[in-house]
């Protein structure tokens, strides 16, 4: 699923052409005209003058595609005296700040210009583009179908009504609606829409003869269309690759998993086969597990499901596992389920035991705004050694920023509790709590990508009598690399203090690389 923010060339030439004669002629630089440099701003000789000229400085900030600058100065200029400046004005700056990723504040100068004319169809064609690219889906439609309407044939609410349904997972809804925007007349935007809209689909060969014909007018579109090829390249009919990790921790616990896959489009489902061998050591044993899993991930509308089953062999004999999950959104909400059984391997201990794992859990979330998203999951699992855990988890996250580089902040809150302590060889704490805050960051750029999400909080459980409590840290990322010719190679890291962090509760570190061929 794609979101970048695509750009009408038209407006940015409207915006480009509104400018006065002197400040388009110094778009390549320079420092400014009299009126606009720094000096004259600050001797305006009252608001509305500085108000005026703050305005021209934004707009020589525009044409020089300096949108974060002209954001700042458009801002300032509407706070001083919005009444300085006719609704067609404040429409353009409202635009070049939405560019620059002020989707809030763009948003608020869009709602202002409505409340004036709620009859005026580009300052609301605009709002919905604002909502959509900050996520806020379902106003974000309801805006376009306020101008479908009374304009049925409206080729950008149509756009943006396609791009709204298609981002909230239902492409095969979204594409009788590209159709129809297509049908208006040629437009790079629906069209390549159009073919994101049958790959998520799963129907790469339609989404591939849909973008052939792609001819890129301005540098946005080139863009795009390099990120649909990669798009395009990713999800090709077949896949295999390797993946390896090294853990260990404070106990001495050493494990080493290699991992071969081979995936494929089978219809609508996107199936893998995986063996995964373990080879575990600690200070008294060592031992390995082996594990072959066949899995399924298909979206049907609304519904993202995934089934895989298998079979965990160690030297004491095989076990059948397999897991089932199952998601969906309505509005901005999200429901989840999910139900598994597995052999836990993650130590030599653990595999020496043979400990089953049976599990099951819920999960919610709901966006309260575009930035702002709650949520919980709760789960119970039972274990061979007749033993069984409750774990809730609490979240809440905010986006400072959406666009990429993404970066967002937030809270965790844990409890998890196990029946009783049985020796089997993992973490089964009783009275478990935790408090953790968050940050998460994520960009990408010309194929190669950086995630780091560190975390640190307050951590209190009792375990075989001992009250144990402190702050902890956790510190897990990734680089990755997606090279054109549809090789991706990701290397990846993770480490710290949380108990809960793993199965086996230590302090630890891990680190691994996964490299996979498209064919």
């Amino acid at each position: 699923m794609n979101r970048t923010m695509t750009v009408s060339a038209g407006i940015l030439l409207g915006i480009c052409l509104a400018l006065p004669p002197a400040a388009r002629a110094e778009g390549s630089g320079g420092a400014g005209t009299r009126e606009t440099s720094p000096q004259a701003i600050s001797g305006a000789k009252d608001g509305t003058e500085e108000a005026v000229r703050r305005k021209k400085l934004g707009d020589q900030c525009a044409a020089q595609e300096d949108y974060s600058r002209a954001a700042d100065e458009y801002l300032t200029a509407l706070s001083i005296a919005p009444s300085a400046f006719t609704r067609q004005e404040r429409l353009q700056m409202a635009i070049a700040i939405s560019w620059a990723d002020r989707l809030d504040a763009a948003a608020a100068v869009l709602r202002a210009i409505l409340a004036e004319d709620p009859e005026d169809r580009d300052a609301r064609i605009h709002l919905a583009k604002v909502l959509s690219w900050s996520n806020n889906l379902q106003e974000a439609e309801a805006e376009a179908d306020q101008i479908l309407k009374r304009y049925p044939e409206n080729q950008d609410a149509l756009l943006v009504k396609a791009n709204t349904v298609r981002w909230r997972g239902d492409a095969q809804a979204s594409i009788p609606l590209y159709e129809k925007a297509l049908a208006q007349g040629e437009n790079f935007d629906a069209q390549i829409g159009l073919a994101y809209a049958y790959l998520d689909a799963g129907e790469k060969g339609r989404a591939k003869e849909i973008s052939a014909p792609l001819k890129p007018a301005y540098p946005y579109q080139e863009k795009e269309l390099a990120r649909f090829a990669d798009s395009l390249c990713g999800t090709r009919p077949s896949r295999a690759g390797v993946q390896y990790s090294h853990y260990e921790d404070s106990d001495h616990n050493r494990v080493n998993r290699t991992t071969l896959f081979f995936g494929l489009w089978a219809g609508a489902w996107d199936t893998e086969l995986s063996y995964r061998l373990t080879e575990a050591t600690d200070p008294l044993r060592r031992a390995n597990a082996d594990d072959l899993w066949i899995s399924a991930r298909s979206r049907q509308g609304r519904f993202d499901t995934e089934a895989a089953a298998g079979v965990t062999r160690t030297a004491r004999g095989s076990l059948a596992t397999g897991q089932a999950r199952a998601e969906t959104t309505e509005g901005r909400m999200s429901f989840g389920a999910s139900a598994a059984r597995e052999a836990l391997t993650d130590t030599a201990q653990l595999i020496e035991n043979r400990i089953v794992r049976t599990s099951a859990a819920i999960s919610l979330a709901e966006a309260l705004s575009p930035r702002l998203t709650l949520s919980g999951r709760y789960a119970h699992a039972g274990f061979s050694d007749s033993n069984s855990s409750d774990d809730l988890w609490l979240n809440a996250r905010y986006a400072v920023k959406i666009a990429s580089p993404s970066i967002a902040t937030g809270y965790r809150f844990r409890y998890w509790d196990f029946r009783r302590q049985s020796g089997g060889g993992y973490f089964d704490p009783e009275n478990f709590t935790s408090h953790q805050l968050f940050v998460s960051f994520y960009g990408e750029k010309n194929g190669f990508s950086v995630r780091f999400d560190p975390y640190g909080g307050y951590q209190s459980y009792l375990r075989s009598g001992i009250h144990t409590r402190g702050l902890y840290f956790g510190l897990p990322g990734a680089v990755g690399w997606a090279m054109k010719k549809c090789t991706a190679l990701e290397i990846n890291f993770e480490g710290g203090n949380y108990a809960g962090g793993t199965v086996a509760g230590y302090n630890y570190y891990q680190v691994g690389a996964r490299l996979t061929v498209y064919f």
